[in-house]
């Protein structure tokens, strides 16, 4: 049963979710008659107009057929059913590598200077204002990804939409700009989607999504840039291999592999 108390994700989002996953997995093939709604309102615990509206849109994304007098079917080429593909690495290399990602919105400005940002960065008291750039990642002509990178203006102002538009910021940063990224700090957090986020990732106001915030590093530990990035929780998970090690006659969990971002 879907949870009621303290929902920021509206019900029928979570329905749809949830048939989404189950498609995605099998259990719902290519083809197949979804159960009924009285059915699916019974064992998810809400209304049957809540079913129905998850039923709509799924519908409408066309991974789900209606037909008058039969039920509703799973499509025989539903959008989200698609071969899984992991990249090692971090997610600079999973734009690198992957050809149907492209970026269709970029926003550069300056922007004042917080306490907060001047912190992060380390920046100094003559410090006024930093560039700050906002972009939205496409997959297959669908949002997938809202980033914000936040820098110092000697650094911000190499950067505008035609660069941007042909190459990963990082890669401008050490290959054009040949500034050396040694570390990096990455916080991965859930988050609700403001109306701006919501807006970027066509997800509705205060949806879940994965908010990644990574603070860059160059030589000598200088603060480089703040990438703050918000990912759909539908189009992209984010895993970590583990093994259980003994030392000195404990266990304990270690990372073996790299983070692999999948796109699904």
């Amino acid at each position: 049963m879907l949870k009621r108390e303290q929902r920021v994700v509206p019900l029928y989002y979570q329905v749809q979710h949830t048939i989404a996953q189950r498609i995605s997995r099998g259990e719902y093939p290519p083809g197949s008659q979804l159960p009924a709604e009285s059915e699916l309102s019974r064992e998810l615990g809400v209304s049957r107009v809540t079913v129905r509206e998850a039923l709509r849109v799924l519908a409408q994304e066309n991974v789900l057929v209606k037909v008058q007098g039969r039920g509703t079917f799973v499509a025989d080429n539903p959008l989200i059913v698609q071969p899984s593909r992991n990249f090692t690495g971090f997610l600079e290399d999973l734009y690198d590598q992957l050809e149907r990602v492209s970026v269709k919105k970029i926003d550069i400005a300056r922007i004042p200077l917080t306490d907060e940002l001047r912190s992060l960065l380390r920046l100094g008291g003559d410090a006024k204002e930093v560039v700050r750039i906002k972009r939205t990642r496409y997959v297959d002509d669908a949002p997938y990804a809202f980033t914000i990178n936040t820098l110092p203006v000697e650094i911000g102002e190499h950067f505008n939409k035609e660069n941007l538009q042909t190459s990963p910021l990082v890669r401008i940063l050490e290959e054009d700009l040949k500034i050396q990224i040694t570390d990096a700090h990455e916080t991965i957090t859930a988050a609700a989607a403001d109306s701006e986020i919501a807006q970027s990732l066509d997800v509705p106001f205060l949806a879940a999504v994965m908010h990644v915030r990574r603070v860059l590093f160059t030589v000598e530990e200088k603060p480089l840039q703040i990438v703050d990035s918000y990912y759909r929780a539908d189009k992209f998970h984010y895993s970590v291999h583990l093994v259980r090690v003994q030392d000195k006659g404990k266990w304990s969990w270690s990372q073996k592999a790299v983070n692999e971002p999948a796109l699904r």
